[in-house]
């Protein structure tokens, strides 16, 4: 992915190629194609969604992961790591659910 100059920001799609604004405002009000990864663990809702902003300094707007309790408000998950392409995500989001599991009270458990 070629990088914007420092402090300029680009659009880009979840491969990373560059968008016009207009494209990057179209895929951005579609949560179809936002939504990357979506689970629920012990009540918590754990949502992975493309954001397709990259500022030339670090890559932190390309990807979003939060946890929310009642599916309105999310709190970021993710502090000094932001994944930079749709695999990283994955892979935190991966991760999120793990760190959520262990902390699960065993009276939380599903069958």
């Amino acid at each position: 992915m070629s990088e914007p100059a420092a402090g300029r920001i680009s659009h880009r799609d979840k491969d990373g190629r560059p968008l016009d604004v207009l494209e990057w405002g179209r895929l951005h009000a579609d949560m179809s194609y936002r939504l990357v990864a979506e689970d629920e663990v012990a009540g918590q809702l754990v949502r992975t969604i493309w954001e397709g902003i990259d500022d030339g300094v670090q890559v932190a707007c390309m990807w979003a992961n939060g946890i929310s309790s009642d599916g309105e408000t999310y709190r970021t998950v993710w502090e000094g790591y932001w994944p930079c392409t749709q695999d990283d995500a994955l892979a935190a989001h991966q991760e999120t659910l793990a760190t959520l599991r262990a902390k699960k009270p065993k009276s939380a458990e599903r069958s």
